[in-house]
This record gives C-alpha cells, sequence and structure tokens, in this order.
C-alpha cells in the first residue's frame, strides 16, 4: 500500500511529497495507524535546516505530534485496537517501544523514528500513543 508523505531528502531543502510504500508487516509493538491532523514544532524546523549538524539519517519522515485513528495493531499490542482514537507524541508513555520502521520509496528506504506524522499513515511504537474518547475533536 502506498500513501503520501513529506519527505527529507536534503537538509536546508523543501521537504519532497511523494508516495511511499510501508513495511512489508508490523513488527512487535507496532501499530498502523491513519494521520487525521499533525502539528509541527521548532523541532522538525531544526531538523530541516540541519541546526544541530549533518543528518546521518537522509532520507527520512518527520513529524512528532499529531491526532490518529488505528488501522491495524502489530503482536504484542494489547493497549489499543482497531477503530481507536488516538494522539501521536514523541515522549514515550505506557507499553512497548518497537524497532523504528523503514519505508520503501521507489528503490531507497526512508527512515523513520518512533513517531511520524508529516504523511498519510504511520507505523508508530505503541509507547508514543495515547487513547482519546471517540467523541473527541480530532483537530486538537
Amino acid at each position: 500500500m502506498k500513501f503520501k508523505a513529506a519527505i527529507l531528502v536534503e537538509s536546508k531543502q523543501p521537504l519532497i511529497v511523494d508516495d511511499i510504500g510501508l513495511p512489508e508487516h508490523l513488527n512487535y509493538g507496532q501499530i498502523l495507524v491513519k494521520i487525521h491532523y499533525s502539528g509541527i514544532c521548532g523541532a522538525q524546523i531544526n531538523e530541516i535546516d540541519a541546526a544541530k549538524g549533518p543528518d546521518k539519517f537522509l532520507p527520512h519522515l518527520l513529524g512528532h505530534e499529531a491526532s490518529a485513528e488505528v488501522l491495524e495493531i502489530g503482536p504484542g499490542v494489547t493497549r489499543f485496537g482497531v477503530g481507536d482514537k488516538v494522539v501521536l507524541h514523541w515522549r514515550p508513555s505506557s507499553g512497548i517501544q518497537s524497532p523504528t520502521p523503514k519505508y520503501k520509496w521507489g528503490t531507497k528506504t526512508v527512515n523513520a523514528g518512533w513517531v511520524t506524522t508529516f504523511n498519510e499513515q504511520a507505523v508508530v511504537s505503541e509507547n508514543r500513543l495515547t487513547k482519546i474518547p471517540d467523541d473527541f475533536d480530532m483537530r486538537i
């Protein structure tokens, strides 16, 4: 399955929005979500601008905070179910810290952290999600 993502390919350059592919399967502790709304903070701007020096993980995805819906759960996940509304966050909470996912972009691999949000879908570590009530406005 492919979906749109904003990819940091080169520091100090605009992000490239293109289709990328999901990993072949979810690993232990991983959850596939559909991103509804994403925030942006200074950390992402600094990352794009290489404020901390050269980026050894290029190309990679960005984003640390969003609202989303759970589409699929991987092995070992017990805190969430398909259809749950969640918020994504960089700080770890309860649950499994999974391996970081790798996405496919043509013949290249796109790196990602435990949570990314500048994409239509994301594979996220269980401990980077918090469930929100079903009637909560996803535009939080």
